[in-house]
C-alpha cells in the first residue's frame, strides 16, 4: 500500500475539479437589497416619496429543494435602522409574488414606490433628508425554514428636491 497517499491525492484533486468542494452554504434564501433610490419632495403640507429597489434572492445547490419566498414587509429606516420613517413602505413590483428560487438559483425582484397624492407627514422629510442617509429594510419568508428572514439595504442618501 505504499502508494495509498498517492491515490489520496489524485482523489482529492479530481474532487476539486468536478466541483466536489462547492462552498456556497445557502441552504435557506438568502436575500439582499440592492439599488436603493429615493426622491423627496414637498414641504409643509406634505412629503412626497418615490423610488425604488431591488430584491436579490439566492438559493445553494446544496438546498433540499425549492423555495417558495413571499414578501412580509418593507419599511425605510434611519442608517442605524433604530427608527423608522415610513412604515409600511407600499412598494409593487410587475413580478407576480411569491416567487420561486430553485437550487443553485438567483432571482431578482424589482420593486417601486410612490406615494403620490398620499403625501406623508411634513416631519418625515426631516428623517428622509438626513445626510447621514437611510436604509430600505424588510423581511421575506422563505418556504424552506420557519419565521421571517430580515433584509437590509446599505445606507443610501435620498435626493432631496
Amino acid at each position: 500500500m505504499r502508494h495509498a497517499p498517492g491515490i489520496a491525492l489524485v482523489a482529492a484533486a479530481l474532487a476539486a475539479a468536478t466541483g466536489c468542494t462547492d462552498t456556497d452554504a445557502a441552504v435557506f434564501v438568502e436575500a439582499s437589497i440592492a439599488s436603493p433610490s429615493a426622491a423627496v419632495t414637498g414641504g409643509t403640507l406634505g412629503t412626497g416619496l418615490a423610488g425604488g429597489f431591488q430584491l436579490d434572492l439566492h438559493l445553494g445547490p446544496r438546498a433540499s429543494g425549492a423555495s417558495e419566498v413571499s414578501i412580509r414587509s418593507f419599511e425605510i429606516t434611519d442608517a442605524g435602522q433604530a427608527a423608522s420613517i415610513v412604515a409600511p413602505l407600499e412598494a409593487g413590483s410587475t413580478t407576480t409574488l411569491p416567487v420561486l428560487v430553485e437550487p443553485d438559483g438567483d432571482v431578482t425582484v424589482a420593486f417601486t414606490f410612490d406615494t403620490g397624492a398620499d403625501l406623508l407627514p411634513a416631519e418625515a422629510r426631516d428623517g428622509l433628508c438626513d445626510p447621514a442617509g437611510i436604509r430600505v429594510v424588510g423581511a421575506i419568508e422563505d418556504s424552506l425554514q420557519d419565521g421571517a428572514t430580515p433584509v437590509a439595504s446599505e445606507v443610501f442618501v435620498a435626493t432631496c428636491l
